[in-house]
């Protein structure tokens, strides 16, 4: 009944968003359960919820582990070595480009005209902008306002916890949708800093409020996409391609490496997302 390799699909979509910028439902895609994990939050409320269950329990049970584990190794590394961990995350994105194009006609047997062009363009724009608004690859060398935060944890009010339910709604929909950052949006919301050291303190009123707010988005979210994808299957995915591709002009690192065996490395970590998005690709055709 419960599909147990979905505990390891879970635990890369969960350290993903840790990583701001970068977006847990396009992990899913690369992955090829995308659109399975949209079937199985609408399958929730029918007759079909203990297939349901079977598919999702491990898919949040990985996510889960991931987030309380490897948040504070992801914190390090974007604090120390961020530039190779975003060009492994660019890697991992302009190797998912060729899996969604291939969909896209997989699915529809039609070519993208000009609109389709259009709405990649818009979709790739607006993903794009968002960098105006916050530097995920700045954001984690950020420590400042940690210790700030800390203090936070214990003087939260009843409004607070409002706010944070609101934010973990708001992170969700990014989640469901590929391309748009669930820790980019907590980072513009300001709950970034607080949702981090709640987890790394183990902090449960925090983590359950943030929690239960994720989870109503994208029982919500899901539905919408779902809708979409059966209804406007072209359309969904030009949008979905151009917010991907927006997300490499996201999180693509400013500057150059600091020496010629770190500019290595960095383009050895290009070279591995991509190659990993490339042979998960092609396992999911075939």
């Amino acid at each position: 009944m419960f599909i147990w390799s979905n505990i390891f699909r879970g635990i890369a979509m969960g350290v993903t968003e840790l990583v701001p910028g970068v977006s847990g439902s396009t992990v899913a895609m690369f992955m090829g359960v995308y659109e399975r994990l949209l079937q199985a939050l609408n399958d929730l409320t029918t007759r079909n919820w203990k297939r349901a269950l079977g598919f999702l329990i491990p898919l949040g049970l990985g996510m889960g582990c991931a987030l309380l584990l490897f948040s504070h190794l992801i914190t390090y590394l974007g604090k120390y070595h961020k530039m190779p961990l975003f060009y492994l995350f660019v890697g991992l994105i302009l190797g998912i480009l060729p899996f969604l194009w291939r969909s896209s006609h997989i699915q529809t047997n039609k070519s993208f005209r000009l609109f389709h062009l259009m709405l990649i363009f818009l979709s790739f724009t607006l993903v794009a902008l968002l960098r105006l608004l916050h530097d995920p690859t700045a954001s984690m060398e950020q420590t400042g306002s940690v210790e700030h935060t800390a203090n936070m944890l214990t003087n939260l009010s009843f409004s607070t916890y409002l706010f944070l339910f609101a934010a973990g709604w708001i992170a969700s929909t990014a989640l469901v949708l590929p391309g748009v950052s669930g820790a980019l949006m907590m980072i513009i919301l300001g709950a970034y800093d607080t949702a981090t050291i709640a987890l790394k303190s183990f902090h449960i009123p925090v983590i359950f409020t943030i929690g239960l707010g994720v989870c109503a988005g994208i029982f919500i979210t899901s539905r919408v996409i779902r809708f979409f994808f059966n209804t406007y299957t072209q359309v969904t995915y030009a949008v979905m391609l151009g917010l991907v591709a927006g997300s490499i002009v996201l999180i693509f690192p400013v500057g150059m490496p600091y020496s010629f065996l770190y500019g290595v490395i960095c383009i050895l970590s290009l070279f591995a997302g991509f190659m990993t998005a490339i042979t998960f690709g092609k396992v999911e055709r075939t």
